[in-house]
């Protein structure tokens, strides 16, 4: 998909950063891991929604990470930006991104749009929690 000139002009007028044009074109991470270790969707209050997929290797490092969207620019492009992010990373240092972050790697949002990347922030934490309280549940049934 290619933007015109002023669908290009638009965005930007209206505050969307080129990084985050990009991002939202290109589809960076949109998709699904198959056997993900961890997953999990969790819609905003704005109605978007985000569903993140992990892959985690040795219960501690995010060797891979893609997501799913239904919303606008802003959503697709602050879960580009953390699934670029976490990559590498482990679940404790995953854990201290915020939205601050997201932000800075997205380099512009229209203020309406600044719940984006705390969607983006909010869906990764809770998706950790669940993949670490599910790591505890079964270390009880070893």
């Amino acid at each position: 998909m290619k933007l015109t000139k002023s669908e290009f002009e638009l965005l930007t007028d209206i505050g969307y950063s080129v990084k985050v044009i990009e991002l939202y074109m290109g589809r960076v991470n949109v998709g699904v891991i198959e056997n993900p270790d961890a997953n999990l969707a969790y819609t905003g209050p704005c109605g978007d929604t985000i569903q993140l997929h992990l892959k985690i290797s040795n219960n501690t490092i995010i060797e891979d990470a893609k997501f799913q969207y239904i919303g606008c620019p802003a959503a697709a492009s602050s879960g580009s930006a953390l699934t670029r992010i976490v990559k590498g990373k482990t679940l404790e240092e995953a854990k201290k991104i915020t939205d601050q972050d997201i932000l800075h790697e997205l380099k512009g949002l229209p203020e309406v749009k600044l719940h984006c990347p705390k969607l983006a922030v909010t869906t990764l934490k809770k998706t950790i929690r669940k993949y670490e309280n599910g790591r505890e549940r079964s270390s009880y049934l070893e």
